[in-house]
């Protein structure tokens, strides 16, 4: 009987080292994506549109586990205010954001674009998009989305 015992908690264990070092992969696979295709994407789009005298601003966040046992996801962001909305309602922030987020519980990722209602529902199940699916072009489309619908508002 204890032998049973044994080898069920010696599993149990081996599930919970499997997980968390799928965990910690996905995690830096987000960071390795955030770097090398979001980012360069982001800093691009807000090039542009600082020469024609808009603005940008990129926000990253890594993931944390808080003291209460909540996380906190990792994220990146990207924030436009154009010219003559400097001074926009706080509430409208988020409809002039696209944001990249991990959902660490599934391994994917949620890209949520404030100018497009349920934005942050699409792509496979639960509303998110593996590490793998997003690349440069999918980020440039959520921009040029996100730019579309500030222009036409």
């Amino acid at each position: 009987m204890l032998d049973a015992f044994d080898v069920a908690r010696r599993a149990d264990e081996q599930r919970k080292a499997r997980l968390k070092s799928e965990g910690l992969a996905f995690l830096a696979g987000f960071a390795a994506l955030r770097a090398d295709v979001v980012r360069p994407v982001f800093e691009a789009a807000g090039g542009m549109l600082k020469a024609r005298g808009h603005d940008f601003a990129i926000r990253e966040e890594e993931f944390v586990f808080e003291p209460d046992g909540a996380t906190r996801e990792a994220a990146i962001s990207l924030r436009i205010t154009a010219a003559g909305m400097e001074d926009a309602a706080a509430g409208d922030v988020a409809q002039r954001e696209l944001s990249l987020s991990t959902r660490h519980y599934n391994k994917t990722v949620c890209i949520a674009n404030g100018a497009l209602p349920q934005s942050g529902t699409m792509a496979g199940a639960a509303g998110g998009y593996p590490l793998a699916q997003i690349d440069a072009q999918l980020v440039e489309d959520h921009v040029l989305k996100l730019v579309a619908a500030l222009v036409r508002s």
